[in-house]
This record gives C-alpha cells, structure tokens and sequence, in this order.
C-alpha cells in the first residue's frame, strides 16, 4: 500500500425539508436512515476512515444537521478530527466551497452519503488506482457486467460508449490544483446518467451528441470533456457490483438492507 494520503470529502446534503426516505424512515435527513441496524451516513464515513488510505475527513452537510452527524460519527476512531462544511445549492458548489476553504485538501477522494453499499476494499482499490493516475481529475465507474451479473433484476442507469456500459460509483477525485475547475459541470445537478440532458449545459450540445451516439469509446469521450473544461480527467474502473447502488429510492433502500444484512450475516459481523 502506498503512504499518500487522500482527503476524503463526503457530499452528506439531503433534497431538502420533505425527502421521501427521511420521512419513510422517520429521521430529520435522508443520511441518517437505518442501514441494517446503523445510520447510513456512519456507514459511508466508517468504510473511507477504514479503507487505509485516508488522513482526513470533510463532511459537507446542512448546518442544521452538523450536530446530529457528529452525534452519530462520534462512535468512529478519530472522529473528533472530522471536519464539517455547510452544504450548498447543488454537488458543484459545496465542493467549490470546500476547496475553496481548504485548498491544502487536495488531493481530494469525493464520495456520497448514500453510498451505503461501499466499503473499504472499495475505497482503498479506488484509491490504489489513483496511484497511478497522471491526469488532474479521475472518477469511479463500474463496467455494467458486474453489476447485471450479480443482479440481473435491478434497473441502474449506464454510461453506453462504443467499448462497453458503465455506472458511476460515486467516486470522485480532483489531484492538482487544475482540477479545482472540475466541480462546475456538477452545478446543473450531476446525474448525467439519468439526466443526460444536462451535459448541455454543462458541456454544450456537441457533447451530448457524442453521448447519445455511442460512437466514442470511454476514455475518447473523457478526453473530449476534459478539453471542453480544461481539467484532464481519468476513468477509474472499479470491479464492484454494489459500487453504483447508491439509496436514492425506496427501493435502493430496500436492496441495500437486504445486501448488508447478508454480507454481515455472512461475516458474522453485527451492527452495534
């Protein structure tokens, strides 16, 4: 394993005052939900802190909430160093907000607070990889074979090109100080998967046409992005078919219980 260290920034915000999954699940923010017996948000944070490759964590969330995620994160090894960032409007500007308050973060490993599903061999293989990444900028993205192999009933969106299908694990990287531009095309909201649309506004309509033609191969695409914004960004292929299963449904939430209540059986590991 390699002694660099990554920041880790967790995008915790909630999709405001009446989430559907708060409310199913009778608690004040959608990343507090039980998980298997645990918060969702302790279990995201739990499998960066113990993934190795880690020195530093930001959580960014709501103001109103920073006290009950430290109540709940309190439980963690460290968790008196965890540093809290008011959230934003939208993905692109709490990051902003974060790297622009902490410029000494980078380099900066993102993930999501609903990505109940990752764990630290996750993490850690996501950040082995980026080792050995040369460009500014890098995200996660699982080939769909994974994840039709192992569960071949569940709807996720993908990422067609001409090589292959894949979805985004949520992981996310910004490694030189030319990456701070990333963050951007995330102010329309993200989701370019489910949303494809908004990759004209954040790349212009030339790009959403490549997309929609699958005639460019991964990386070719990422190239053709990365001139478009001026930030060089790499695909990390991680070989994890819950990578991309993130609970923004009902009945994602429903699946990553039934998928951790399992792989913890199986490990005779229970949730405190």
């Amino acid at each position: 394993m390699s002694d660099r260290r990554y920041t880790a920034l967790v995008l915790a915000a909630s999709r405001g005052n009446r989430d559907p999954l708060a409310q199913a699940g009778g608690v004040s923010h959608k990343a507090f939900i039980d998980i298997a017996g645990e918060p969702m948000l302790l279990r995201v944070v739990r499998a960066v802190a113990e993934s190795g490759r880690v020195g530093r964590i930001i959580i960014s969330i709501e103001a109103e909430a920073a006290d009950e995620a430290r109540r709940i994160l309190s439980v963690l090894p460290g968790a008196g160093d965890f540093t809290y960032v008011a959230s934003r409007a939208n993905i692109g500007t709490s990051v902003s907000a974060v790297t622009e308050a902490h410029p000494e973060a980078l380099p900066l490993m993102i993930t999501t607070g609903d990505n109940a599903l990752h764990t630290p061999e996750m993490v850690r293989h996501f950040c082995d990889s980026l080792d050995r990444v040369s460009e500014d900028a890098a995200l996660g993205l699982t080939p769909a074979r994974y994840i039709l192999e192992k569960y071949p009933g569940e709807t996720r969106a993908f990422h067609r090109f001409r090589d292959g299908e894949f979805s985004s694990c949520n992981l996310y990287a910004l490694l030189t100080p030319k990456a701070m531009a990333a963050p951007r095309v995330f102010n329309s909201g993200g989701q370019f998967g489910k949303k494809p649309k908004r990759l004209i506004g954040a790349f212009g309509i030339v790009a959403f046409l490549l997309y929609k033609s699958r005639l460019l191969k991964l990386r070719t695409f990422l190239k053709f992005l990365s001139r478009a914004i001026g930030v060089r960004t790499a695909p990390v292929l991680l070989p994890f078919a819950e990578g991309p299963i993130d609970v923004d449904r009902m009945q994602d939430w429903e699946l990553a219980n039934r998928i951790v209540a399992d792989r913890e059986g199986a490990s005779g590991h229970s949730a405190a």
